[in-house]
């Protein structure tokens, strides 16, 4: 930081990643900073240094760095010693043979060191399953953090995805804190899972962090939250703007159906009739194709907004089927020309034909058909000349295009909820929950969503303006999910989205 940065009043704010050894520090780290810091492994002291990340910077200058360290071990031993110790300072100091003669207890230190040189706030992950009675680390660790002098924020690790269970993770959540009750550092518990966060649970993090820092760095930690949110923002409304995009192309994709040969006698109309289900079927494909791609352009956009690797495959939509297309084709000119012979024609010939008493000879009546099919004729062909149809074509349902908004919403909220340390990302069977609730949700907009569908495939709204008018619906939708998953977030961190999301409408 600058020495003008310093004059203007920027702060910076140091958080430590402390926790017992293997309990998902350098995971939750990666998740947190979008990178692939550090290593991760299924053993303990993986981690050997301790090391600052950049989390976020403002353009006033001011930091927010995040400090990954080995995990604790024997924390009973290693507080024994520094409260024996007349000087603690010079007592880490004197402790280098450590290196060598005992190296897990002097991985414990190097994150005391850190702790003590850097924190401004302690970040002390726990694994949520396991019962804190039955932790038996835990007390000798909290009394070597309360010994630091330091705020601490205890996070719960692996509680699941919201929704999946929620009652279950509400329980964790007040055992934890009951058991934690009048622990001297403690300063508040939240869920922070590494694996199946939200950006959601970032914001309540924000929350209770700035609560716990000193008044002169207020400033400048406001400035870095702005920033954190307003980065939320912009790639929540990014991700509604893709979904809205996949929609918007999909809604007047047609496929044309292959045009058949001419064909007479009984056995050849049946080979007609085959052939006619081949080439529908064939078209069918085609549809399939387009709208797989526009499906996994989506999935990889939203991947890339959130900085994860990994497949853009969709296995949460079934593929399309017969009952998801609707067949548009164009008036049969020999059809439409026996119906108006019968219906109109005939019957005023034969109008004619009893005016003259008969005397016609049924002539009226054949030469009244004659000039109702042709007028028929005419009329089929000019309608579908205004309806642009020649051939027969194939397109998405209402139905079925409501259904690809509520598989991108899931989609949504399946990448928003995957924490990057986990790896690439995959796609993992949602919650029966989600489910309904997306279900429901889009279902209770299907008038306001099958307008749009109707105003764009009749040229009342051109694409960029179903686009904006699908992303405000989107962003609506999107919302309420949200507020259904983090009812305690819903009034202070998705005010900002909800006015993006009026702004799109």
């Amino acid at each position: 930081m600058t020495q003008e940065a310093h004059e203007a009043g920027a702060a910076r704010i140091e958080l430590v990643l402390v926790s017992h050894t293997n309990v998902g520090k350098t995971t939750l780290a990666r998740t947190l900073l979008g990178q692939d810091v550090g290593e991760v492994r299924d053993a303990a002291h993986v981690t050997l240094t301790a090391d600052p990340h950049r989390l976020l910077t403002t353009a006033e200058g001011d930091e927010l760095v995040l400090w990954d360290t080995p995990g604790l071990g024997d924390s009973a031993r290693l507080y024994q010693r520094l409260s024996r110790a007349s000087n603690p300072i010079v007592w880490f100091l004197s402790q280098v043979w450590d290196r060598w003669t005992d190296r897990a207890f002097f991985l414990s230190q190097e994150a005391m060191r850190a702790t003590r040189d850097h924190a401004d706030l302690l970040l002390y992950p726990v694994n949520a399953t396991e019962a804190p009675a039955d932790a038996g680390y835990l007390e000798p660790e909290l009394k070597l953090l309360a010994w630091m002098d330091k705020p601490v924020l205890v996070l719960l690790n692996q509680t699941g995805l919201a929704g999946a269970g929620s009652d279950m993770g509400q329980a964790e959540l007040r055992r934890w804190q009951q058991h934690l009750q009048g622990a001297p550092a403690v300063r508040g518990v939240l869920p922070l899972d590494a694996f199946t966060r939200c950006w959601v649970h970032e914001q309540a993090l924000f929350d209770a962090l700035g609560a716990q820092l000193p008044p002169a760095k207020q400033p400048g930690f406001r400035r870095l939250q702005r920033d954190w949110q307003r980065r939320n923002v912009e790639r929540f409304r990014a991700s509604m703007s893709a979904i809205a995009a996949q929609l918007a192309a999909a809604t007047p994709m047609e496929q044309v159906v292959e045009p058949g040969t001419a064909n007479h006698g009984k056995v050849l109309a049946r080979l007609a009739g085959s052939d006619a289900e081949a080439r529908r079927e064939r078209s069918q494909q085609a549809l399939q194709r387009q709208v797989k791609q526009g499906r996994e352009d989506t999935t990889r956009e939203l991947l890339r907004l959130h900085g994860l690797l990994g497949r853009a495959e969709d296995p949460f939509l079934k593929g399309l089927d017969r009952s998801d297309l609707v067949a548009r084709a164009p008036l049969d000119r020999v059809r439409a020309g026996l119906g108006g012979a019968i219906a109109s024609g005939a019957a005023s010939g034969l109008a004619a034909d009893a005016a003259a008493g008969g005397l016609t000879l049924g002539a009226g009546a054949l030469l009244g058909a004659l000039a109702g099919a042709v007028a028929f004729v005419a009329g089929a062909e000019g309608l579908n000349r205004a309806r642009g149809l020649k051939d027969e074509r194939l397109r998405l349902s209402d139905a079925a295009l409501r259904g690809l908004l509520q598989e991108a919403l899931l989609k949504y909220l399946a990448v928003a909820h995957f924490g990057r340390g986990r790896g690439e990302f995959e796609h993992d069977r949602l919650p029966e929950a989600w489910v309904e609730q997306a279900r429901s949700r889009v279902e209770g907009a299907a008038a306001e969503l099958d307008a749009v569908f109707a105003a764009q495939r009749l040229g009342d709204l051109d694409t960029e303006t179903a686009r904006a008018q699908l992303e405000g619906l989107a962003t609506r939708l999107a919302l309420e999910l949200l507020e259904w998953l983090y009812p305690e977030a819903a009034l202070d961190g998705l005010a900002p989205l909800a006015d993006a999301g009026a702004a799109a409408q």
